[in-house]
This record gives structure tokens, sequence and C-alpha cells, in this order.
């Protein structure tokens, strides 16, 4: 490596002190030459093949490769040869074609979100931008294997389906049916005062739930990873962590309950939806490692809020709806805080504006709508928390609104046009005109408005979505 890096144009440096470093041509011959290592260890163990067709070379490299890993590693080796194409890459459409992967989504073992989302992970790891490789075809069958660490384990030839101990010694079941938290916690917890899997075991109503079916192991699994855990510990929950699984598992049931009931009056039943809809959100910034508004949001956290927004617009509380889309400016004037987003330009940022910095964290988004009989200045305001080095960074412009029809629906709509004109920060001042990252907030069509929430669509993407409440 040394004498490969030696042989490597270095990028000229002004200050003299400084550490060599390569541009990126450098960078590219670098790579070739340790590339290059490889493909002479290649050229050496396959003399003497000359001769043969590239066929049957194709198929003894499969045969070789094959006899010498595991039985599983042989299965997927085999399994991935028989659906890939003629360069050995696999597409997704040949993957959910897959006989294994049928099964799963026939059984309802798996649903389409599920395999999204295992897919865009696979394909991260993958040579090819849209095409899965051996590798990462292993991958994501690691990730299906994943999903059912749970159904593994009860499959275990005389495995006890009761709680052991280290020693194999059968511990009692404690069933806390209705009561608090942490009485059953004080009854689970192990002589560390903490809670993991194995405890878990022993909560005889949790483990009711499973077996019923009302509640899935990959549900219980994803909840307990998203709960902080314990100092010092990877895998076990303090009687803080304890409380939010339970909270967590019974909000579950709640969700159910609600929607078996039947409201006896609408606006009520308006108002569960947007409950709901808060609540929801609300539960995903209990993470303090995630970022807020949902920039680090799932799949399927994502697709629930679409969900649940669709709902919330037909509402008869909409005053888009209600008004025919004749929407004043005093309507949306006022100040708003981002509580939700799914827009991809802002997640790629990680904000706004772009400038956190890489010891930084978005800390959250305000927006300011003022209208005057002349005037409609706007003003962001975002919070970029990095300790000390802490700052704010602000937008200011001016905004309108505008009626339009809808490219989707074809129905009236009405938009919020906001025009940014400097983008300050620190001592910086700059004009925003031409400021990409805050494009995605330029033009969105008004979904929703009622009197402390506004919810905002991108015009040209549906599923791109912002959610304010008024402070």
């Amino acid at each position: 490596m040394d004498d490969i890096w030696d042989a490597a144009p270095k990028f000229p440096d002004v200050d003299s002190q400084s550490p060599q470093r390569i541009d990126v041509d450098s960078f590219i011959e670098i790579y070739r030459d340790i590339d290059d290592i490889f493909e002479d260890e290649d050229d050496d163990v396959d003399e003497g093949d000359a001769d043969k067709s590239p066929d049957s070379q194709s198929d003894e490299i499969k045969d070789s490769s094959i006899d010498s890993q595991t039985d599983d590693d042989q299965e997927l080796k085999v399994a991935f040869y028989s659906i890939c194409d003629e360069k050995g890459l696999v597409s997704k459409e040949a993957l959910k074609a897959w006989d294994d992967v049928q099964d799963l989504f026939d059984e309802n073992m798996l649903d389409v979100l599920e395999f999204d989302e295992m897919w865009t992970s696979a394909v991260k790891t993958s040579t090819s931008a849209d095409l899965l490789d051996l590798d990462a075809f292993i991958a994501f069958n690691l990730a299906l294997d994943e999903l059912f660490v749970f159904d593994d384990d009860d499959d275990e030839e005389e495995k006890s389906t009761e709680a052991q101990d280290e020693k194999g010694n059968v511990l009692p079941m404690f069933y806390g049916d209705d009561l608090p938290a942490g009485v059953i916690f004080s009854e689970l917890a192990d002589d560390d005062f903490l809670i993991g899997m194995n405890e878990l075991k022993r909560w005889g109503d949790l483990q009711e739930m499973l077996s019923s079916g009302d509640l899935l192991p990959i549900e219980l699994q994803n909840i307990f990873e998203q709960i902080p855990k314990a100092p010092g510990t990877n895998d076990k929950l303090n009687e803080e962590g304890f409380e939010n699984l339970y909270n967590a598992i019974d909000e579950l049931f709640e969700d159910e309950n609600d929607m078996n009931e039947i409201p006896t009056d609408k606006a009520e039943a308006e108002r569960n939806i947007k409950s709901d809809l808060l609540e929801i959100i609300s539960s995903f910034g209990r993470d303090e490692e995630r970022m807020p508004c949902g920039l680090e949001s799932t799949e399927s956290e994502i697709q629930q809020i679409l969900d649940i927004v669709a709902d919330l617009e037909s509402q008869s509380s909409n005053l888009v709806l209600s008004s025919g889309g004749d929407l004043m400016a005093s309507d949306v004037a006022g100040d708003w805080e981002l509580l939700y987003t799914t827009s991809s330009t802002m997640k790629f940022n990680k904000g706004l504006s772009g400038l956190v910095p890489p010891n930084g964290k978005f800390g959250g988004l305000r927006q300011m709508l003022k209208a005057s009989k002349y005037l409609a200045d706007v003003e962001y305001i975002e919070q970029i928390n990095a300790g000390p080095a802490s700052f704010e960074v602000k937008v200011t412009g001016d905004w309108e609104l505008r009626n339009s029809v809808s490219l989707f629906t074809g129905s009236r709509s009405v938009a919020l046009s906001v025009e940014p004109d400097k983008v300050n920060y620190g001592l910086t001042s700059q004009r925003a005109d031409h400021w990409k990252s805050l494009g995605p907030l330029n033009l969105l069509d008004i979904a929703y408005l009622d009197d402390d929430l506004r919810i905002m669509r991108g015009t040209t993407s549906t599923d791109s979505i912002f959610i304010f409440r008024k402070v």
C-alpha cells in the first residue's frame, strides 16, 4: 500500500506542513493498482483454462465457489444463479418473483413495505445502482432471516416455551394484567435491575399476545430496538425504558379499540383523527437519538402518516374544503412550527438550509408568515444544535396565496408560494434566489388547514408533505 501511495501524484498543497493528499485522478490510479493485484491472482488461478468455452468456465466458477461454501451459502448461491441475469445481477422484479419471497407474501409473513426497505438496504451494498450482486443478495437474505428470529427460536427442537435462566432452570411466568408498568418491571428485572429480551419471556401477558398473534414478534423487536437502552448496555432496559416499551405496546391496542368504536359525534371522530396524527408524530420524536421532524423516519412510519393525513384532508374541519379553496392571507398568517415532513430534500440536507456541520444536528424549524394590507413577509428560523457553537439560520422573503388546479385530482387548489430573498447565519448574509435546498418549501399546496394545524403537499409530488402547528 505504501508503494502504491508513493507512486501516485499528490495534490499540490500551499502549506508545506500539510499532510499529502491526492485528487480524484490519483485516487482512480490507486484504485486500479490495487485491483490489478487481485486480477493477477485470478489470472494465475485461471491459467490453463483458456481453451474452455466461456459458458463452461462460468459453470465451473459457479460450481467451485458453491462447493467451498457452507450449506446455507451453497443454497443461497444456487438460488442466486437461478434468478440472476447473464451479467450475474438480480433485478427487483426477479427477486420479488423468487419462490421463497412469493411464499412469504402468500402466507402474509412479509409485506411490500418490508420488502422495499430490505431491497433499498441491500442495493446500497451492491456494485450496481439498481441491481443486486451476489453479496447484496446474501445481505438481503440475512435481513430476511432477522425478521423471523423469533420464529426460528420457536422451531428449535426440544426448546422449552418457558423462560429459563443461564443454567437452564425454568423460571416462573408473571402475569400482571392491568398492573402499573413499574410493578411489572420490579417482578421481571434481573439482579442488576434491568430487563432484556430473556426477562421479557417471563412476562406471561406479553407471551400470550405473541402466541395469539395479537402482537407480532417483529413488532415487539422493532419497538424494543427503538427504545434507548440502559447506560453501559446495548440490549437492556432500565425502568424508564421498560415503561416506554409498556406504553408503546399499550398504544397499539388503544389504536385498535379506537378504530372499532363507533363515534356518536362526527366532530369528535374528526378530532380523534387529528389527535391520532399528533400523538404518532410525538411518539416518533421521543427517541432523542433521531433527528426531529421525521427526518429519519422509516418507510412504514411515513406510510402511516400519509394514510392518516389522507383521512384528515377529507374531514369537514378542513378549511380548504369548507371555503371552496377561497382562503385569505389572514387564514394562514402567524407563527408555525414544523412538526413533520417526508421531504427527501430535507432528509438529504439534514435540515432546511443544508448548513448543519458534521458535528451538528438539525434542531427544528419555525415559519413566520406576516400579512398586512400591502405586505406579505415570510421568515424561517432554523435551529442548528452544535453544542457551544449552536446557531440559527434565518431566511427572509415574500409570500402569497395562489389559486390553481391540482395536477393530480383536477380539483381546485390553493398554493402557498414563497420567494426567499436572504439567508442569514452568524455574520454572513447571502442572496437566497439560487439556494437550492430551500426549493421544496417555495411552492406547496395547502391540503389541510384549521385553527392550529396546516398540512402542505408538494405540487408535483403529493407524498412530499409538511405538517405545521401554529405556535
